[in-house]
């Protein structure tokens, strides 16, 4: 049957006569009732002009209110952290929770009889606890009382990655790094910590705890990175001063990190929440190593521009 005039195939062309009939039956009402006909669409037209405005603008005031809540975390940890401190060769950045500042200098380069440079004592290792750190990375030290001189909190980050480099040397495991150091640190506060991890927040106990919470605001800004925390508190002094210790610990791959903070039993109550607000800034990547100068001097750079900052 052959297509009618009409039509084209897969489409089809309005009917007149039904177009006709269908404008008539408009054009009724059109006549008679034309005033209210048009105030019915002029209502009509002005509610959803109003209904898409409401909603566009809603919109928009979310957009303002995330962007004040952005601005206001930004304000608190500029307020409260110091400037970005970056290691490239070991994936790691941070901002010290004030009152750190710079870190600590590192030890001097000098040249033997040989022309060859050597590295003299490290004075980062003159530490508080009457020990020398292991993996010692970064020292940072600092005052809550600006009117003072001495330092009275000292910060230290520590890292396996010098022992991953000479285990390729026949030296000690460094999968073994955090339970060394948590070793020592024991025998220098004289406190045992039991094995595991506890849910409570306990002295001389290891619980588990992310930075910053899951469920806190500043988690839309900083993913939440987990940690091993152990508050060492002592029986008594230590080195003949009243100290205690808090450790962070970060396992990330083959990896392992630590901060360790020394601080007097009595800190301000806004230390602890700097605290955890510069560990929200700690970034640690699982970086393999390469050999190194052994001469080569340790320290990052303080300034710039780290990721999450």
């Amino acid at each position: 049957m052959a297509p009618s005039p009409n039509s084209v195939p897969g489409h089809s062309l309005p009917n007149w006569k039904e177009e006709r009939s269908i404008a008539r039956q408009f054009a009724v009402p059109l006549r008679r009732g034309g005033e209210n006909f048009l105030s019915r669409l002029v209502v009509a037209t002005c509610l959803c002009v109003l209904f898409s405005s409401g909603c566009g603008r809603a919109k928009y005031e979310e957009r303002l209110k995330r962007t004040a809540e952005f601005h206001v975390y930004l304000n608190s940890m500029n307020s409260n952290l110091s400037t970005p401190w970056i290691r490239q060769d070991l994936g790691m950045a941070f901002r010290p929770p004030l009152p750190f500042q710079q870190p600590l200098p590192g030890p001097e380069v000098f040249k033997d009889q040989l022309g060859e440079e050597k590295l003299g004592p490290d004075p980062r290792q003159s530490t508080p606890l009457g020990i020398e750190l292991p993996g010692l990375v970064e020292a940072w030290s600092g005052r809550f009382d600006t009117a003072g001189e001495e330092p009275e909190v000292w910060m230290y980050l520590l890292s396996n990655y010098d022992r991953m480099i000479e285990e390729l040397d026949g030296g000690p495991p460094s999968d073994e790094f955090l339970v060394d150091l948590e070793r020592e640190l024991m025998g220098v506060f004289q406190v045992t910590i039991p094995d595991g991890e506890t849910s409570q927040v306990r002295e001389n106990t290891r619980y588990r705890a992310q930075f910053p919470p899951s469920n806190s605001p500043s988690a839309a800004y900083s993913t939440p990175k987990d940690y091993s925390v152990i508050p060492f508190l002592p029986p008594g002094p230590v080195q003949d001063q009243e100290l205690q210790g808090w450790l962070y610990e970060r396992r990330v791959g083959k990896t392992q990190a630590a901060l360790l903070i020394v601080l007097p039993k009595n800190p301000p109550g806004l230390f602890r929440q700097r605290v955890e607000m510069a560990l929200s800034t700690w970034t640690v990547d699982n970086v393999a190593p390469k050999r190194k100068n052994p001469n080569a001097p340790g320290g990052g750079r303080s300034g710039g521009k780290a990721p999450n900052f």
